[in-house]
């Protein structure tokens, strides 16, 4: 079984700064994109932004509102 780590998440929404914390066993930045629409409450019409490539990801999530995603393990 994969150990959980917590990771920290920022993001920009509309303009506004948001954070959140979120564990998970790895986290890449087409996941942390999704996680960022579901934390933002934004539905995406394609599903999970996730499973497409990168550059696909980032588009959807602008399309969203969502921009300027970061993140990182927590200390």
């Amino acid at each position: 079984m994969d150990q959980q780590t917590e990771f920290e998440i920022y993001y920009q929404f509309n303009g506004s700064s948001r954070h959140f914390t979120h564990r998970a066993a790895h986290l890449c930045e087409s996941d942390a994109l999704h996680i960022a629409t579901l934390h933002a409450g934004v539905v995406s019409s394609h599903g999970n932004i996730a499973a497409g490539p990168v550059r696909l990801a980032l588009q959807q999530a602008e399309g969203l509102g969502i921009t300027d995603v970061l993140w990182k393990r927590s200390c």
